[in-house]
């Protein structure tokens, strides 16, 4: 593997930390809406969250140049895309990836999506830019 490659894995921790706050939201919501207004709720937000775990993950990047990057994406229906990164914020928990075209939103990489290793070269990475 080199140097610039990260293999990303599906993070549980963001599956779980949602969940949590969708549970949270649920029983504060309980307490002060009606039951035929919180049951509406509950489907809403069910709907939401499939719709945003099925869109499609990054699988793999690499680094090609110095901000210039190749994407691999987990649905075989994407080809895989070249993207500049314009800035790297990491969060400690995880790093958010902003990208020069704006039509592309910004990718969110948590710290159980890489080995331990290669999340050191990532912060490292966003260090230095």
């Amino acid at each position: 593997m080199a140097n610039g490659v990260f293999e990303l894995q599906r993070s549980r921790f963001a599956i779980v930390l949602q969940l949590m706050i969708f549970i949270a939201i649920l029983s504060l919501s309980y307490v002060l809406l009606a039951l035929w207004i919180w049951l509406l709720c509950i489907c809403m937000m069910a709907v939401a969250w499939v719709l945003f775990l099925k869109r499609p993950q990054i699988k793999r990047f690499e680094y090609l140049d110095h901000q210039e990057c190749s994407f691999e994406f987990s649905a075989p229906a994407l080809l895989i895309q070249r993207r500049q990164i314009v800035k790297i914020l990491d969060h400690h928990a995880y790093i958010t990836l902003y990208f020069a075209h704006p039509k592309q939103p910004p990718c969110v990489i948590w710290w159980d999506q890489l080995s331990h290793l290669q999340w050191k070269k990532l912060k490292l990475r966003a260090k230095l830019t």
